[in-house]
């Protein structure tokens, strides 16, 4: 089995949906942006909710409810982070569009401006959420929970 890096994994997917777009690749661009926004919630239930691989899965690809019924979970459980999740930002972006769904489609579905507001909204979620829990001490460099992430929830 793979070992799972959800912040490694986010910020690997972001820098090469920058790639893509720079090369005009918008349909790979804005597929990656999505891995890249789902990478990330996938950070918060890790580090919030539960460390456990099967119950993360439970949330899927599906970034409207990783982004509603997770991050709602979040703002209940720990209202002290309401403050530090980020918005709705996939909102009147192709993200929340058929997401992983769009690997299949053909070619020539987004355009550029939709690619980048794509990325541009991916990279924002991912600069809100991964450097502050690595400058907090939560996660380290090599995406792993450190011992300050199980008592940083003990005391929320």
């Amino acid at each position: 089995m793979l070992e799972e890096s959800f912040p490694q994994a986010a910020g690997r997917h972001l820098h090469d949906a920058q790639i893509l777009l720079d090369k005009e690749r918008w349909d790979n661009a804005v597929y990656l942006a999505g891995y890249v926004v789902e990478c990330s919630f996938k950070v918060l239930v890790t580090v919030y909710i539960s460390e456990d691989i099967e119950e993360i899965k439970t949330y899927g690809h599906d970034l409207k409810k990783l982004q509603g019924k997770a991050m709602n979970r979040l703002r209940l459980m720990y209202p002290v982070l309401d403050m530090q999740l980020p918005t709705s930002r996939i909102e009147g972006t192709v993200l929340k569009q058929k997401h992983p769904e769009r690997r299949y489609a053909k070619s020539g579905l987004w355009n550029k401006n939709q690619a980048e507001k794509a990325v541009e909204a991916a990279e924002e979620i991912y600069r809100e959420i991964i450097p502050k829990l690595i400058l907090d001490g939560i996660i380290a460099l090599d995406g792993t929970l450190t011992d300050l992430a199980s008592r940083n929830l003990r005391e929320l």
